[in-house]
This record gives structure tokens, C-alpha cells and sequence, in this order.
């Protein structure tokens, strides 16, 4: 019996396996992984060895929701057998709650779950099992629904002035970034907007009552990367800005002994995500320390410090974990030559406020 129920959505497939055969399957593993998690590598081996065991009913795809240029890079370094798809939109991630890889899911052709674990841990015995017990099969292109993915593009608008700010109306916080060679496109909270361009943690920027709304705003390139852009886009709102400190626990950062990658260790091509933040990893392409110390500020949920001098907004390449502090500590100051210490610290709070009349 064969059945067309669609479980699992994906953007594409990057490739499909070279083992398995695509129709007639009982059972469909998906793999949960990334290019920057270790173990998902070893991980894939076992599956590699679980595929040929069974290529004509089971069916594995390895599932990374991230961009799928840097996949495609990954695979030309270190090739793999087994099909490789794109998570559409991170929903099946976000359906099954994965936080911590390398994870898989089992399904029978009808799409039940049948086992939930560290991918690992699927052994030969518990697919033979769970084959003995299906009769439904279903094909690859039946079970998996490719939606494709409408990326905007570089000559799509090219802004008439330095600045366009726009108001808009929707209820999500959460910030949209487009950088491509014309623009620079911020969508989101002014609050998430102003602490992008400063690349200052949220809990810095203090807003005041009714300002807190959500724009779309654009700024027209080329700029000065060194320009001090959130200032001259709170100056073209017509606001004001106070400084003032505040004390709390944080992470300093210490540069007198660094070693900084240059921009040749990662490569991700042009328009393409400056980072990649994983459950544990941070890796980043061309981007500053001052860069990487606000993705680092967001993840930890606390103030990142660092030296206010040239070298923090030099181009580097980055590659380390940020999950556990010791672990973190031990890589910036093995890799970077960076000091990092969580300690009590005093930061600059930013206070915008609308100018008086």
C-alpha cells in the first residue's frame, strides 16, 4: 500500500542520497544537524553504515536550517552519501523542539513518530523492528514537500536617500536584516534597529514611553563602516540620546595579547549571513570583534565589553563555542589571544527620548 501523506517540509533538497532509493519506503529518519556542530559529523558516519543496511525502505535525510550556501560549501569539503535538505522557514526544528544535536526523528509512512533520540542512537535492531511492523510505504517526493524559498534581491530598490525610515505596522520584535551591495535594510523594533547599528546589547537602550514602535528603514551604500550610524539615524528621527552607567554582572573582554584570525579561515561568498549562531558554536565571516561581542551579548543575555580602539572594528573570521564560560574563555584566549572574564562590570546605558519642541 502506498501512501502521499506530506510530513515534512523543506526549502530543497541540496542533495539526495546516493544509497537509498526514493520510492516505496517504510520509514523516513530525519537527521537533525549543522555544519558547525562535531558530533553531527560522527553522527553521520553511523547513519552512512544504518543506510546501507537498509537502502530500499528506509530512507534518512540529514535536516540544517541553515543557509544553504554554507551547506553546499561544507559538503564540497567533506562529502557525504546522505540526502541533505533545508529546513523550511526552521519550522520542523522549532515543531520538534530541538535544542540539542545531533537529534533525529523517526516516522512511518504516515508520518507517526516512532522514535525521538540522539541520532547515534538509532541502531540497526530498532529499524529492522519497526520495519517488521509497517506495511505503508510512501515515496521521498510524497513525504517531504519542498516550498520554495523567495530571497530578495540586491537590484531589487535602491534607496533615493542616505536614510528612508518608514513606520510599519506588525506585531513582531523580532529584527530582518537585508545587506547586500545597495542597502543596508533593517526591519523590526526601533529599540532591536538602534542596537544592531551600535551593535549594543537590548538591555543597553532604554527607550522612552511610545517610541518603541516598528520601522523599516534603509540605508542607502556606500557608508563609512565606521560611521556611527544608530546616532545619525536617532538624529534624522528627531530624537535626543543621554548617557548614562549602569552596574551589573557582564563579560570584559582584553585584547593586549591578540592573535586575530584574518578573513581567509571561513568563506561564505558575497550577500550571503555574516553569522552562524548554533546551540553552543558562534561562527562568524568578515565581521569585527565588536561585531561578534553583540551576537555574543544576545546569546548570553548579558553585557559584552570591549576595547574602545581600532582593532575591535577590524574584519576577522571567528570560530568558537560560547555555551560554557570556562570552554568560551579557553578558546577566544587559545584562538583570538582574547582575556574574557564574567565578572561584576560598569556599561553605558543609552537613554532615547524624543527632543523637546
Amino acid at each position: 500500500m502506498t501512501n502521499s501523506y506530506s510530513q515534512v517540509n523543506v526549502s530543497e533538497f541540496i542533495q539526495k542520497s546516493k544509497i537509498a532509493t526514493p520510492d516505496n519506503n517504510k520509514l523516513f529518519f530525519v537527521d537533525f544537524w549543522a555544519t558547525w556542530c562535531g558530533p553531527c559529523i560522527t553522527a553521520k558516519e553511523h547513519l552512512k553504515v544504518l543506510q546501507s543496511q537498509f537502502p530500499n525502505d528506509f530512507y534518512v535525510v540529514s535536516l540544517s536550517s541553515e543557509n544553504p550556501l554554507i551547506v553546499e560549501k561544507f559538503l564540497q569539503q567533506k562529502p557525504n552519501d546522505l540526502a541533505v535538505a533545508i529546513d523550511y522557514n526552521k519550522e520542523t526544528f522549532k515543531k520538534f523542539k530541538v535544542k540539542v544535536l545531533p537529534e533525529g526523528v523517526l516516522f512511518n509512512a504516515n508520518g507517526k513518530v516512532l522514535w525521538q533520540g540522539g541520532a547515534p542512537d538509532l541502531k540497526a535492531a530498532t529499524v529492522a523492528n519497526f520495519l517488521r511492523q509497517q506495511t505503508t510505504t510512501s515515496s521521498l517526493n510524497s513525504f517531504f514537500n519542498v516550498i520554495e524559498v523567495t530571497e530578495e534581491l540586491s537590484t531589487d530598490y535602491v534607496p533615493a536617500k542616505p536614510i528612508e525610515i518608514k513606520s510599519i505596522k506588525t506585531s513582531s520584535k523580532e529584527l530582518h536584516v537585508v545587506d547586500n551591495d545597495k542597502y543596508l535594510k533593517l526591519s523590526g523594533s526601533l529599540k532591536s534597529i538602534v542596537g544592531y547599528l551600535a551593535r549594543i546589547y537590548k538591555n543597553q537602550i532604554v527607550l522612552a514611553d511610545g517610541l518603541d514602535t516598528n520601522y523599516e528603514i534603509y540605508l542607502k551604500k556606500p557608508f563609512n563602516q565606521n560611521e556611527n550610524l544608530a546616532y545619525k539615524l536617532v538624529v534624522q528621527m528627531n530624537l535626543g540620546v543621554e548617557r548614562t552607567s549602569k552596574t551589573g554582572e557582564g563579560i570584559s573582554f582584553m585584547t593586549e595579547s591578540a592573535k586575530f584570525w584574518d578573513t581567509n579561515q571561513i568563506n561564505w561568498g558575497k550577500n550571503n549571513a555574516k553569522y552562524l549562531v548554533g546551540d553552543s558554536q558562534i561562527k562568524a565571516d568578515n565581521v569585527s570583534l565588536k561585531d561578534v561581542a553583540y551576537q555574543l551579548a544576545y546569546v548570553l543575555n548579558m553585557p559584552v565589553i570591549v576595547p574602545d580602539e581600532v582593532t575591535s572594528l577590524t574584519l576577522h573570521d571567528w570560530d568558537f563555542h560560547y555555551k560554557f564560560f570556562q570552554l568560551m574563555k579557553a578558546d577566544l584566549e587559545d584562538n583570538y589571544g582574547i582575556t574574557a572574564e564574567k565578572k561584576t562590570i560598569t556599561y553605558p546605558v543609552y537613554h532615547i527620548q524624543k527632543k523637546a519642541p
